[in-house]
Formats: structure tokens, sequence, C-alpha cells
């Protein structure tokens, strides 16, 4: 009997750990930094730095309505003049307020620079610039056009978010790409 129970134990700790960790992504790194939105970094850091929006003059955030990937590169352009040898940006998003990225650096040594715990929105794991590190299974994709009206990051996620429940009642997280100046989807899966 307590050989058994050994013998279970150590699967059952498998399932427990890999069961909570759906919340883990790899991320994307693009020119040059690791991309945390609606995520925070596992590995150590530090902030090293911050950038806004604010007072912008950017023609390709003001032609898209500020859609997210218009947003996040200008971030990404002032954060690299604004700290070089910085790793990574965390990014907070707001409808109608001023959109910033956290500049970050890792700690000396920090294993998994590339992975963050994602945001949990209405039940739903989101993914953004990110990918599930676990396994899971393909349930169907959900589109969104933007307006100018809801072309920013806040309102495309709420609107795909409550696409997803209405059409895939055993959804479990949502592995959005925003695509500038065209159709958005997000991928609905299932661990």
């Amino acid at each position: 009997m307590i050989k058994s129970v050994l013998l279970t134990l150590p699967f059952l700790l498998i399932s427990y750990s890999t069961f909570c960790q759906n919340n883990i992504a790899v991320v994307n790194k693009i020119q040059g930094f690791y991309i945390f939105t609606d995520a925070q970094p596992i590995a150590e850091y530090e902030v090293v730095g911050e950038v806004t929006t604010t007072g912008h003059n950017d023609i390709d955030i003001k032609n898209s309505g500020a859609q997210y990937q218009s947003v996040r590169d200008y971030l990404i352009r002032k954060a690299r003049q604004v700290n070089y040898t910085a790793e990574g940006l965390m990014f907070s998003l707001v409808n109608g307020g001023t959109d910033k990225a956290v500049i970050i650096k890792f700690k000396d040594n920090a294993d998994n620079k590339n992975q963050a715990k994602v945001s949990r929105y209405q039940g739903l794991f989101l993914f953004v610039d990110s990918e599930p590190l676990n396994e899971n299974k393909y349930l169907g994709t959900v589109i969104s056009k933007f307006s100018f009206s809801s072309a920013q990051y806040t309102a495309l996620r709420d609107k795909m978010i409550k696409k997803c429940r209405k059409d895939f009642s055993e959804a479990e997280g949502i592995i959005i790409k925003f695509i500038s100046g065209g159709t958005d989807t997000g991928d609905v899966i299932k661990f």
C-alpha cells in the first residue's frame, strides 16, 4: 500500500505542476527587447526606466488609430534611445489614456528571460506577443476587424475575449495576433 502511494505521488506532483503552469508563456523578442504585454517576467529584473506615448508625434500611431503594433513599435524605439543596454519592456496599455512601457534589465545570471506569467481575464489566459509553454489543443479562431473607435489594445482584447467566450465555452486561453492595418485574430486554446 505504501509502495503504491509512493509510486503514485510523483505522477500527481507532475500533473499538479503542469496544471499550474498553463499561465507560462515564451515571449517574443522584438528589436532586441523581450516583450511583456499583460504578462510579468519570471526571471528577476530591475526597472531601469520608463517611456510613454505622451506628446508623441508618431505618424504610424496617428494613422492606425493607436493600434497595438504601432504603439508597441513606438515605445520600443523610445526605450532603445533611453537605455541601450535594457533587455525587456513591460507594457501598460489603456484606452483613452497614456500608454507606457517599463524598461527592465534582468539580474545577472537570470534564467528564463524569455518566459512570463500571463494575465488572466474573464477566465482566459492571454498570450500577446507570446506562445504558451505547455501543450495545448487548438479550438478555433476569433477574428476582429478594427474601427478607429476600437483600434486600441484593451478594446480589441476585450472584444476578442467576448467573442471567444460566446463561441468556445471550453476555452482556457487565447493567443492574440495583432496585424497592423489588417484583421486581428485570436487562436482559442484548451490545455
